[in-house]
């Protein structure tokens, strides 16, 4: 390995590398012999960074890599688990530590330009886990991009290596394009699970934005017909409608802002209603769900819905209201005396109700 600069020359393929050390590793310190496997599996990730960034590569061979990746970083997550439990040699025990969250890194970036919005944020995610801080004060370089190298007849590779912070502000770039996503999906039979999908209906549509949401939209299915009670996928931003393949659940419609914090999703074929009393009818409020407004309150979905009063009331009213299914009526607030909320200060409430109830919000 040569460096120059900014860039690393890699000399040889690293499959071809993996093939030919365990035999130059017979007899050598078992400590050591672990500290080349990993560095081995670490170079074997970063090769795939010159795959990634080639020309005319079709989205089969990106999907076929990145699985590649995962089963590599896989193997050394394995490892590490083990090697904590037998290794006592701190230093040697530190270099595991770091190769490996290096090589979530570099996967981190890898998903990144493999427009995997959702699989970046997660390798991201087990870098902070194991390194217990911020990557961006980070000490160490990274491989951000790859390229074949000029030598003639060899496998030689050139790698551009920069600070973690730099290969930060490319993953906050990507992550921009996304919005974190999460579902509850509650009171489906199996049956029905297995017919729910998610259909896009307004947004951009570049070629990123539509790899990018089909991505989520396999996941979403996937995970909604195994059962998940709670998870996310990250979507681009844009108008999503919750469907089901034989038409017989009612749709629900969502809309994702970029840069946005959504509320959780609920998704429940019940609903309720709710029914507003007020002595003021200066404040009586407007009612948005899933960043979309709600016109009827009769008959509605289960979820977060948020409360937008008139200029005219001159009263506090709560930012936030979130209903779910329950046997029993219970409201819980928070903060928990609204008499003494703080100017600023954000009002949520908590309500579970039966499905098809009626609540009634008093103004």
């Amino acid at each position: 390995m040569l460096r120059h600069g900014k860039f690393v020359v890699l000399v040889a393929a690293a499959a071809v590398v993996l093939a030919a050390l365990p035999a130059a590793r017979a007899g050598m310190d078992p400590v050591q012999a672990e500290l080349e496997r990993v560095h081995d599996l670490y170079r074997a990730i970063t090769s795939y960074h010159v795959l990634l960034q080639g020309e005319g590569v079709t989205r089969e061979q990106v999907e076929a890599a990145l699985y590649d990746v995962e089963q590599y970083v896989k193997e050394l997550d394995n490892r590490y688990a083990t090697d904590k439990l037998f290794i006592d040699d701190h230093r040697a025990l530190d270099e595991i530590t770091k190769v490996v969250a290096k090589a979530h890194f570099e996967a981190a970036l890898m998903h990144a330009r493999g427009v995997d919005l959702e699989g970046s944020i997660t390798q991201y995610e087990k870098v902070i886990d194991m390194l217990g801080y911020d990557p961006v004060e980070w000490e160490e370089q990274i491989e951000r991009a790859g390229r074949p190298g000029l030598l003639p007849e060899a496998g030689e590779m050139v790698f551009e290596i920069v600070s973690p912070r730099q290969a930060v502000e490319d993953l906050k770039h990507f992550w921009a394009a996304g919005v974190v996503t999460r579902f509850k999906v509650r009171e489906y039979t199996p049956d029905q699970r297995k017919t729910l999908y998610l259909k896009r209906i307004g947004g951009r549509t570049d070629a990123f934005s539509q790899a990018a949401f089909d991505l989520a939209a396999k996941r979403f299915q996937e995970r909604v017909a195994a059962g998940l009670e709670e998870f996310r996928v990250v979507l681009p931003p844009g108008t999503y409608r919750v469907e089901s393949s034989d038409q017989t659940i009612h749709p629900l419609e969502f809309r994702l802002l970029k840069g946005g914090v959504p509320d959780p999703i609920i998704l429940n074929p019940n609903t309720f209603s709710f029914e507003l009393a007020s002595q003021d009818d200066r404040c009586i409020p407007r009612f948005t769900l899933n960043g979309l407004p709600i016109k009827e309150l009769q008959a509605i979905p289960y979820g977060t819905y948020r409360v937008h009063p008139p200029k005219t009331c001159n009263r506090r009213l709560p930012d936030k209201i979130t209903v779910e299914q329950n046997s029993e009526v219970t409201l819980r607030t928070e903060p928990e005396k609204l008499d003494y909320v703080k100017e600023g200060q954000p009002i949520f409430l908590y309500i579970t109700t039966p499905p098809g109830s009626t609540y009634t919000l008093r103004f």
